[in-house]
């Protein structure tokens, strides 16, 4: 009875390969593609104990729950950190003080408006700019869950076609 659960754990990486897939669309649907970092870094993961396992989606990138959530209004970004969106993003400036000033700019907006801004929404394919997780987690668990449950009853049907030649 090796192997047992080969439906069932070919459909979990099916799923772990679709959710990385779709958390991917969704970035770049809400215009969140600068580098790519947070996007080519995402891979999921089969985290097994001895009673179940968890599916886990990661990145490398540290900045993945400033982007899902935004920042809240009265906190000042990280300087830097805005600098290196803006060459991302190839954002024209003359001079390096030109780029310190729409930096500063871009900086003051984010800690009186938090993020995104008022006017970031206009940047994005589909309407958000916040809770890609939320938006793909919620518009495809119920069709993940019922590609498990039948996955399950598959292998339990294969269990017990197998069971009459164990005996």
């Amino acid at each position: 009875m090796k192997n047992i659960l080969k439906t069932f754990d070919r459909t979990i990486n099916e799923i772990g390969k679709k959710f990385v897939t779709r958390f991917r669309e969704e970035l770049k649907q809400q215009d969140h593609i600068a580098t790519g970092n947070l996007s080519d870094t995402m891979h999921y993961d089969l985290v097994e104990s001895k009673d179940s396992f968890d599916l886990v989606v990661q990145t490398r990138a540290k900045y993945v729950d400033a982007v899902n959530e935004g920042q809240k209004a009265g906190t000042y970004p990280n300087l830097d950190a805005i600098m290196d969106w803006m060459d991302a993003k190839k954002i024209p400036y003359g001079s390096q003080s030109e780029k310190i000033s729409i930096a500063g700019r871009i900086a003051k907006r984010i800690q009186m408006e938090g993020s995104p801004t008022k006017g970031a929404k206009q940047f994005s394919f589909n309407g958000y700019r916040t809770g890609f997780i939320n938006r793909v987690v919620g518009s495809n668990e119920r069709h993940f869950i019922n590609d498990m449950h039948n996955a399950i009853g598959q292998d339990i049907d294969n269990i017990f076609k197998q069971l009459p030649k164990q005996i």
